[in-house]
């Protein structure tokens, strides 16, 4: 039982709200928050109100006033009698003290109480515990009630932790909201990097799983196709966090702070690129998570001119060739068509169209092999195209935009795939293998009509010269010479693709 004259969070509710009351409690304790609620610190026989005017007055740091429709609903209550309590307290508290925290259970109103001085209770910043972002907001209010009660934040492990123990959301919001709060602010780094290395084992965890590789593919080939579209699907969902996490870092932070991103990704390629046993088809998927935080990285840098963020993440690192025992650049130890060469593109079509008509696995596949739709130009594409969106919801609310930036980003990554390439087989002229770039996409069928982003690029180069900025932040080795040969060389396979769209 908590002793109400330590400090505490206190939290007033009417009893029909007490399941998910419930669930608040269980993320205060797994942030070891102490907290007063009258079900847990009154005994029997207390005299309650003398109790409760104690543990609002002598110790409540914080006074968490829960609503609903329950709560509206009710004319009289112990919870009226316990916020006419606190509006006393709060009204002879200094302007601008944060103590009287309104949180919502549904997306009912904050009542109007009157807390003087002109204000009422629907004024003060509330916390919404319900709906899609119930986890991001439960972070934020455990941050706060931490600051307030004077002691150090919770680490962010313990947060998530918490979050995820009170309710089954999406942890891709929390952690994508973890780094714009911790990403400027020095003294949370090591905080922040932690949990990104804490995101990035999820992720290596089911890649070395090799369980999952060796498993059998049981019954018809449609449902064996199915089965690896759902596996594609599940490797997209384990990636989103750290997705997230990465466009935030990618749009704001500095390449000397983009270590654990970096290394995320790094490791996302190596354990693909690692030999294993078992079935071709889920083995390749293993590239899935790599190649979409390559593409994550690669939107985001482009749009905001961060080249040397973009460096940072997906040029400069390499990974060791497990044949030849060479290191060989990440953009070029993996691509968009690397996590489904196991497969026929079946598999891609079926993701996509699943994707953009909002079918399940199963429909989606029948109409390509009942013939009731023709396949994607670029299956792999559409499907990234669509999975992304979500990700960059406030980066370009507009979707054209969003779809300009995506041809770019394809043919930024073109190109210096194609200038790796380059490099590579100037040094082994031995290996003709090493000659064309594999990122392209969806901008070779669309710019027959929505402009050619390859060309944009040739252009910007040609302006600007050795001024042009991938150059001036060291890609292509700063060596104009390298860039022209890269954008001349990426120019003629892609528009040897785009002229057999139609």
């Amino acid at each position: 039982m908590n002793d109400e004259g330590a400090k505490h969070v206190f939290i007033s509710y009417v009893r029909e709200d007490s399941d998910q009351v419930d669930g608040l409690c269980a993320v205060l304790e797994a942030a070891q928050i102490p907290y007063w609620r009258d079900r847990k610190d009154l005994g029997p026989g207390d005299a309650w109100r003398a109790k409760i005017r104690t543990a609002i007055r002598n110790g409540s740091l914080v006074f968490l006033a829960c609503f609903s429709d329950n709560s509206r609903a009710r004319d009289k209550s112990y919870m009226n009698e316990e916020l006419t309590l606190a509006v006393e307290e709060f009204r002879q508290m200094s302007p601008g003290r944060v103590w009287l925290i309104p949180v919502r259970l549904d997306a009912g109103d904050v009542p109007d109480w009157d807390l003087g001085a002109g204000r009422v209770l629907s004024d003060l910043n509330y916390s919404d515990l319900f709906g899609k972002d119930h986890t991001a907001h439960a972070a934020r209010l455990v941050t706060t009630i931490s600051r307030l009660l004077g002691e150090k934040r919770p680490d962010p492990a313990t947060a998530l932790a918490a979050v995820e123990q009170a309710a089954s959301a999406d942890r891709a919001d929390l952690l994508k909201r973890l780094t714009k709060e911790m990403l400027l602010e020095p003294s949370r780094r090591i905080e922040l990097d932690d949990l990104v290395s804490q995101e990035v084992q999820r992720v290596l965890a089911v890649l070395k799983d090799t369980a999952r590789l060796t498993g059998p593919l049981e019954g018809t080939n449609e449902e064996q196709l199915v089965r690896i579209a759902e596996e594609a699907q599940d490797l997209w969902t384990l990636s989103t966090p750290f997705c997230m996490s990465l466009q935030v870092a990618s749009r704001w932070g500095a390449p000397e702070s983009l270590t654990p991103w970096t290394s995320g990704i790094r490791s996302f390629v190596a354990a693909a690129a690692k030999p294993e046993s078992g079935k071709p088809a889920l083995i390749e998927l293993r590239h899935l998570p790599g190649m979409v935080g390559i593409m994550t990285a690669a939107l985001t840098c482009t749009s905001s001119g961060n080249w040397a963020n973009l460096k940072a993440l997906v040029v400069d690192p390499s990974v060791r060739d497990s044949y030849e025992q060479q290191l060989t650049p990440i953009i070029e130890a993996t691509d968009p068509y690397k996590p489904f060469g196991g497969t026929t593109d079946w598999v891609a079509n079926a993701l996509a169209r699943a994707a953009l008509a909002g079918k399940n696995l199963d429909e989606a596949l029948k109409d390509f092999t009942e013939r009731r739709d023709g396949k994607y130009h670029t299956p792999v594409a559409e499907w990234l195209h669509h999975i992304l969106r979500p990700v960059f919801s406030d980066q370009w609310p507009d979707d054209d935009a969003y779809s300009a930036e995506f041809d770019r980003a394809e043919a930024v990554l073109g190109v210096l795939a194609q200038d790796a390439t380059n490099v590579r087989a100037a040094a082994n002229p031995q290996k003709p293998s090493w000659s064309r770039s594999h990122w392209h996409g969806r901008s070779t069928w669309r710019s027959h009509s929505h402009g050619n982003p390859v060309a944009d690029l040739i252009h910007e180069f040609e302006t600007q010269g050795a001024r042009w900025s991938p150059l001036a932040n060291g890609l292509f080795g700063g060596d104009p010479d390298r860039a022209r040969a890269a954008l001349e060389d990426y120019q003629t396979s892609f528009n040897k693709i785009a002229s057999h769209r139609f």
